[in-house]
């Protein structure tokens, strides 16, 4: 189980597009997703997919103009908590952090 779980996290990054390293440009950021699960999570919006590694965060600029969906990567994997915030120690304008299991 130890093993498929980081061959899991191994093809979650070999899959995982560069836009999450470059998503970090001059525009506001409007929205951060922060994994704190012990798995990724995938984030969808419009046709581009993301992965966000345990203990990653991702920013996002513009979820407004298309709908931002969170999914976990594997069936035996589940949230525990979604809260949305906008506290001090987020550096956008609104986070979700995702817990699970």
């Amino acid at each position: 189980m130890q093993s498929s779980k980081w061959t899991l996290i191994y093809m979650a990054l070999l899959l995982a597009p560069l836009s999450l390293a470059t998503a970090r440009d001059t525009a506001p950021v409007e929205l951060e997703i922060t994994n704190k699960t012990g798995f990724p999570i995938y984030v969808f919006q419009g046709k581009w997919r993301g992965v966000v590694l345990p203990d990653e965060h991702f920013q996002a600029k513009d979820y407004k103009s298309s709908a931002l969906t969170v999914s976990t990567s594997t069936p035996e994997a589940g949230f525990k908590f979604v809260t949305l915030s906008q506290a001090k120690g987020c550096k956008a304008q609104t986070c979700i952090l995702i817990d699970g299991n």
